[in-house]
């Protein structure tokens, strides 16, 4: 995408978060289309034969088509805007030629002009991360293609395009993903990707008719919605989930679909205790949620075994699929599935699910509206692509976030009732994690690299450095994991070797990207006292022009956009700088926490070397006098006191710290900013 685009879409979700849209989705875009009236003015174009004129003039300025009928209307609201009893400044006629009186329009050239300075240091900072990245081949040479992949895979729904990008965007996923927790970056990004959303309504017209629709929801779906997969997930799911009960869609599941997700987490409980790997490399695995949130092999198998009363819970019903099986087992969709799913078993699920939507459909749709069924995944592997836009037809499969994404731009309730920000995360979440994972192995082999290191490795090399390992894994920059595995069975040094080469290289990685995006920040300073000079030079030009009134009118607009750009920077200077000094605050925080446990730790420590040393050094004796102490009252609700203290205060505190975001949040929220680090409203 060329970085008018960017500009465009980072423009649109400005005009959409500070505006209103009073009379329907289109009126966001007539600013835009005034712009353009206001620089064919300025060229000297009072008049035109044709909306082309106007179109290639729109295309030009923001890199994006306004189809004709769309612009047309957009041209009348402007009309009858501009237009007064006494004055037409805007006339369109009835052939399509136009005219347009002196006309100027410079609400947003101040924002347009943050909006490029911006997308300017995010593909700074992108070509900085690329230098320190192992890369194959080609760099990108934008970030932004990223983000547009995700408009195309709307306009294959809304407009039937049958545009595709086909590039490896795992370096984009892994940039966006790096500075999530960076807001002067993410959120940057966040508004191009939300005006890339936004866009859509060019290309969608819908006819807003309320229709009987049913969502069958996937086993991917079922998992995250029961929060088994990244919390991001279980909010795009349940989000979709609570509008479709609003839209009164029919949300169901097949029989097969929940054993599927049973046997699933039964599987995953089975090999419970060799996962390490697993959920580091791949962040959406049942295991790293387990992770998460604390649950053990039990808990897992507990879940799988009440998993339908569950899923009822939310509204779910289920149905049955035997009529189906037969006729699945002898159609298109499960020959050729068998070929990508990891079993027959799982081909047949999706060959089900598909004949169901289709059989519910009763016909090949091209529209999106009248679509009345979906079968709605989680996330979408890459060979289900075959089923995009199969002769113009729509697929009968789509991604949840997706879903969400076009419901956002048709039914003005629930662009009312999803906030443009959290659709924004939701779907950068999801094409990021889509991205990554579609660089994994296949499971086997993961799981057996997971066992070799589990046998061969697990005390010669730290959780620091297995972590660096799935880092380079989920990268591409770690491939040959097949070799990997036979060399830990023929030589057990080889493969240790191996592995610490592999994190010996992440970790170098790491430290030089953080010191190239350290630079850049420092670069960012030179650049604002560049500002600074250049706003001296223009105030000496002011004086000498002094006399000359249109003249110097004319520089003061320049210093006090100067002024502007100056103050706007030394501003995102200070942000770099707050963000650093808050994460400072924050390790200091959590370092307290640590030191208070571990005085504990040091505490017992003690107090089992005084037992020991009483005990004469023997594990007998010892043994015998823990026992005769447990049995004291008061040497018992002392330990239990002292135990109480430091698993539910300290921590309980350190997973506060660390992984409940609302505490963090609150802690960041009471700091008390240093004034040098604050934001500035004037020079």
């Amino acid at each position: 995408m060329i970085k008018e685009k960017a500009i465009t879409y980072s423009l649109l979700a400005h005009i959409r978060n500070t505006g209103t849209l009073a009379k329907g989705p289109i009126d966001i875009f007539i600013p835009l289309i005034k712009r353009v009236l206001s620089e064919m003015n300025y060229r000297g174009v009072y008049e035109g034969k044709s909306l082309l004129e106007i179109q290639n003039v729109a295309k030009e300025l923001y890199s994006i088509d306004f189809p004709i009928p769309v612009l047309k209307k957009i041209l009348k609201e402007i009309a009858n805007d501009l237009n007064t009893n006494e004055e037409t400044a805007f006339y369109l006629y009835l052939d399509g030629s136009f005219s347009i009186k002196k006309y100027v329009f410079s609400d947003y050239e101040d924002i347009i002009q943050k909006k490029k300075s911006s997308i300017d240091e995010i593909e700074n900072l992108f070509k900085s991360f690329c230098e320190t990245s192992e890369i194959e081949g080609k760099k990108p040479e934008s970030i932004f293609n990223f983000i547009e992949k995700n408009k195309y895979n709307l306009s294959k729904y809304i407009s039937n395009s049958d545009d595709t990008i086909n590039e490896d965007h795992t370096i984009e996923a892994q940039f966006v993903d790096y500075f999530k927790n960076i807001p002067s970056v993410y959120e940057v990004i966040k508004s191009i990707y939300l005006g890339s959303i936004i866009a859509g309504y060019i290309e969608y017209n819908s006819d807003d008719k309320k229709r009987d629709i049913e969502l069958l929801l996937d086993t991917n779906f079922i998992v995250g919605l029961i929060d088994l997969n990244t919390p991001e997930s279980t909010h795009t799911c349940r989000t979709l989930i609570e509008i479709a009960k609003q839209q009164d869609f029919k949300i169901r599941v097949l029989k097969i679909t929940i054993e599927e997700t049973q046997n699933l987490l039964q599987t995953k409980a089975r090999y419970f205790d060799k996962s390490f790997l697993q959920k580091k490399v791949n962040p959406e695995d049942v295991y790293n949620a387990c992770d998460r949130k604390n649950l053990k092999k039990i808990d897992l198998e507990r879940i799988a075994d009440n998993l339908e009363p569950t899923i009822e819970k939310f509204g779910i019903s289920t149905i049955y699929q035997k009529k189906l099986e037969g006729e699945a087992k002898t159609g298109d969709d499960y020959l050729r599935l068998k070929n990508v799913r990891n079993s027959k078993k799982a081909a047949l699920h999706d060959a089900i699910a598909l004949l169901h939507v289709r059989k519910a459909r009763t016909k090949r749709v091209r529209d999106f509206d009248k679509a009345n069924a979906w079968f709605v995944n989680n996330s979408i592997s890459s060979e289900n692509d075959s089923y995009f836009l199969n002769k113009g037809y729509l697929p009968e499969t789509i991604k949840a976030d997706d879903l969400l994404n076009i419901l956002w731009l048709s039914n003005p309730s629930v662009n009312k009732s999803i906030d443009g920000g959290d659709l924004a995360d939701i779907g950068l979440t999801s094409i990021i994690s889509l991205t990554l994972n579609n660089n994994l192995p296949k499971s086997r082999i993961l799981r057996e690299l997971d066992d070799n290191i589990h046998k061969y490795a697990k005390e010669e090399i730290s959780d620091a450095d297995i972590i660096r390992v799935a880092t380079r894994i989920t990268s591409k920059q770690l491939k040959d994991i097949e070799r990997l595995n036979v060399l830990a069975e023929k030589d057990k040094e080889s493969f240790v070797k191996r592995l610490e080469e592999e994190a010996s290289k992440q970790k170098k990685i790491e430290e030089s990207r953080q010191k190239k995006l350290e630079d850049l920040f420092r670069h960012f300073t030179t650049k604002l006292d560049s500002l600074e000079k250049k706003q001296k030079i223009y105030t000496e030009k002011e004086k000498k022009i002094d006399l000359i009134h249109e003249e110097k009118s004319s520089s003061e607009i320049k210093v006090s956009k100067l002024e502007k750009e100056l103050i706007y920077q030394k501003n995102k200077n200070r942000a770099i700088q707050r963000n650093m000094w808050i994460s400072k605050k924050i390790r200091k925080w959590r370092l307290k926490s640590w030191g208070e446990l571990l005085l504990c730790l040091l505490i017992f420590g003690v107090f089992i070397l005084i037992l020991l040393r009483s005990a004469n050094w023997s594990m007998d004796k010892l043994n015998s006098d823990i026992n005769e102490l447990s049995n004291n009252i008061i040497f018992s609700g002392f330990f239990t006191i002292f135990w109480t203290i430091v698993t539910i205060i300290y921590v309980r505190g350190l997973y506060d710290k660390y992984r409940n975001q609302s505490n963090i949040l609150s802690f960041k929220n009471n700091l008390d900013i240093p004034k040098e680090y604050k934001d500035i409203k004037s020079l």
